[in-house]
């Protein structure tokens, strides 16, 4: 039986520090979502390209 807990704890751990997250920081939840829509539908641009090394300037 004290496998069984043992195979819980992990979930349950997971879970409630999520909840915790976003109740602490609702505001960066919703962000995220809205940033993570975004990448689905492609309306934000690739990667930039790396800027010139200023000391080989």
């Amino acid at each position: 039986m004290a496998a069984f807990g043992l195979t819980l704890a992990g979930p349950l751990y997971r879970a409630l520090a999520e909840h915790a997250k976003r109740e602490a920081y609702p505001e960066a939840i919703e962000a995220a979502h809205a940033d993570f829509g975004a990448l689905q539908n492609s309306e934000v641009p690739g990667p930039r390209l790396a800027a010139p090394d200023r000391a080989s300037l």
